[in-house]
């Protein structure tokens, strides 16, 4: 991540966007998109929406510069607002099937780093509590599924149920499990957990 001039501290820097200095801004942003971006990136594991986010977030500061004017410490301000972006994008990915597989299968192509390790821990824990909320047979079935890898099919036939019952539990399975993430407030929990152990926005400075 680029380091900007040695003789530009951050206060000044702040005063100059806070007082409409585009090239300041351009600073900030240079300085610290790669963080925001790569971790956007790792959540939403789409290039598109990770940049779309970094930008949101930039653009916001733009847009309320006035309020750098009281920022004391603007890792912990720019964290609450990229945290608040990611968030508000996973909560709306919350809705939709596919996100829980996403979920089921977080970082395990690049599971290698500690802190990807220990959020991959944390996500199986939370959707294993929310698979023992669901009652026997939507457990089974949705544990065959996901877990084992089998199809609609091979359940069916193990189960000795129709496929048709196969789909309906499935269903009714992913519908719970998206709610009880959403009462567990699954989205801040990673982004949070992810920023906290995350050194590298902590060890940069002006």
């Amino acid at each position: 991540m680029p380091f900007l001039a040695p003789y530009k501290e951050e206060a000044s820097i702040l005063q100059e966007v806070a007082n409409g200095n585009e090239k300041s801004l351009k600073c900030l942003f240079d300085y610290y998109f790669n963080h925001i971006y790569t971790t956007a990136l790792t959540f939403t594991k789409s290039v598109t929406d990770a940049e779309e986010i970094t930008q949101d977030v930039f653009l916001k500061i733009w847009m309320q510069r006035e309020k750098l004017m009281t920022v004391n410490k603007f890792n912990d301000y720019l964290f609450i607002i990229a945290r608040n972006h990611i968030y508000n994008h996973l909560r709306k990915k919350l809705h939709e099937h596919a996100f829980i597989d996403r979920l089921v299968n977080y970082f395990k192509e690049t599971s290698h780093l500690p802190e990807e390790r220990l959020l991959v821990k944390e996500t199986e824990k939370i959707i294993d509590d929310a698979v023992k909320q669901l009652p026997k047979q939507q457990q089974l079935v949705f544990c065959m599924s996901r877990q084992q890898g089998l199809s609609q099919d091979e359940i069916a036939r193990k189960l000795h149920i129709s496929k048709n019952t196969v789909k309906s539990h499935m269903r009714q399975a992913i519908q719970s499990v998206r709610g009880y993430l959403q009462t567990q407030d699954i989205a801040y929990m990673l982004i949070a957990t992810h920023f906290i152990l995350s050194t590298t926005i902590g060890d940069a400075g002006f």
